[in-house]
């Protein structure tokens, strides 16, 4: 009986070494692949892994890399494919612009304000993960558009699920009336502020 204790005992001692080596293996990998990634997105990078955009409006537009990765899935890139007017370029052939365009347009132009922000205003200590954070919700702002943009939210949605977003739109827009009425006129309209509550 001993005996076999004394084996099973060695077997547990064999197994918890190459348990141990291999947790630390584990745990180098882990680390080293945590460094790959430092490397790869780190917010002091080469300008050389800069990717560049060509866009009609506002030229050569460098992107960091974490964003490429964003731009390459495919879920922005069924942005592509949706038009940011909708169907106005039924009317207006020179409205063909996606979303897909509108999207890195709008992530260069969040990345110039934040820019002005910082020299202009250094108190605010605005960092340069601040920086990538704000292009990357500027980047993504459109992601979730259907198809014929806003013209899928006004008679779609609608349509599928009836009192949904229409009326709480509706609702938004009234009370902003409300209170660019009052600043404007300096009076308040009690009956239309009872009506919008």
């Amino acid at each position: 009986m001993s005996e076999n204790t004394t084996d099973v005992e060695d077997i547990l001692c064999d197994i918890k070494r190459l348990y141990k080596q291999h947790e630390e293996k584990r745990k180098t990998q882990i680390a080293e692949n945590l460094q790959n990634v430092i490397q790869i997105y780190s917010l002091d990078f080469s300008k050389d892994i800069m990717k560049i955009f060509n866009d009609p409006i506002h030229g050569q537009i460098e992107m960091h890399p974490l964003l490429v990765k964003i731009i390459d899935t495919p879920q922005f890139q069924r942005l592509r494919h949706i038009k940011q007017l909708g169907t106005k370029y039924l009317v207006f052939p020179g409205a063909t612009h996606t979303r897909f365009e509108h999207s890195i347009g709008v992530a260069y132009l969040a990345e110039c304000l934040l820019r002005s922000l910082h020299d202009n205003q250094p108190k605010l200590n605005i960092t340069k993960q601040d920086f990538l954070c704000v292009q990357i919700a500027a980047l993504c702002h459109d992601m979730g558009h259907g198809p014929f943009s806003h013209l899928f939210d006004g008679m779609f949605i609608p349509e599928v699920r009836p009192g949904s977003s229409s009326e709480a739109r509706e609702s938004l827009c009234q009370h902003v009336s409300l209170h660019e009425k009052e600043e404007w006129t300096g009076q308040r309209d009690e009956t239309l502020w009872t009506k919008s509550r």
